[in-house]
């Protein structure tokens, strides 16, 4: 019985912890839409934008680039001014990773 209430805690702890490294904060457990920015508070906002992303189907599957070089390659940035971040998921059956940068 032990073994088993230890498995159950650690397959919850598993499920709960999976999402930490996707942004500082928490994945909710039903629904997250976050857009948040990190590191330097000071930049300008450029005139362009581009966006780039990876999805997740049920923790299993993941796919894309969500990279800063194919988000400024998408708007034609040559020179980035500011880095923010867009993290959606729904019931962690389905979660998206982008990454968006403005520039000129």
């Amino acid at each position: 019985m032990k073994r088993l209430a230890l498995a159950g805690l650690l397959l919850a702890s598993a499920l709960f912890l999976s999402g930490c490294a996707l942004a500082p904060l928490q994945i909710g457990l039903f629904y997250t839409d976050v857009k948040l920015h990190t590191g330097d508070h000071n930049q300008k906002i450029g005139p362009k934008a581009g966006e780039s992303c990876a999805s997740n189907i049920l923790g299993l599957i993941t796919v894309g680039d969500a990279s800063v070089k194919e988000a400024a390659a998408k708007a034609g940035i040559k020179e980035i001014t500011s880095i923010d971040y867009k993290v959606t998921n729904i019931l962690l059956l389905f979660g998206t990773y982008c990454v968006i940068v403005t520039g000129e």
